[in-house]
């Protein structure tokens, strides 16, 4: 088995929320669940401005992928999913990181699934390959 031994997680994304999802030791064996679920932090924005409303989402997006990240430094292998662009967005986010240089970070096609087929998903990865 190819993750034998090395800690794993999987994580849902959207630009609203992110799952991460594991086992309680991070191994490859045992139960899989949500272990924790990280959101966008909102910030009120009264203006009418596209360049402030655009800037306000990239900085929810930021803080969104470091809280994600903070939750898989310790992790070997990461895999992504999730709807259009946010796993790729995430991916080229840790390996900007010199924190993940070196990590196995894969990327899988998922639009919205409901918690059992997300945790199915990242649990089929890991024990599967």
């Amino acid at each position: 088995m190819k993750y034998k031994g090395k800690k794993v997680a999987g994580v849902w994304i959207d630009h609203k929320h992110a799952y991460i999802i594991s086992t309680p030791d991070r191994k490859n064996e045992g139960t899989y669940d949500v272990i924790k679920k990280i959101e966008v932090h909102h910030h009120a924005d009264h203006s009418s401005s596209e360049n402030v409303h655009h800037n306000k989402e990239a900085k929810e997006l930021k803080a969104l992928y470091q809280d994600v990240s903070a939750q898989l430094a310790a992790d070997d292998a990461i895999f992504i999913i999730g709807p259009g662009t946010s796993q790729e967005e995430l991916k080229n986010f840790l390996q900007q990181n010199s924190q993940f240089k070196g990590k196995e970070i894969e990327l899988g096609t998922a639009d919205h699934l409901s918690m059992n087929e997300m945790i199915a998903k990242v649990r089929t990865h890991f024990f599967h390959n």
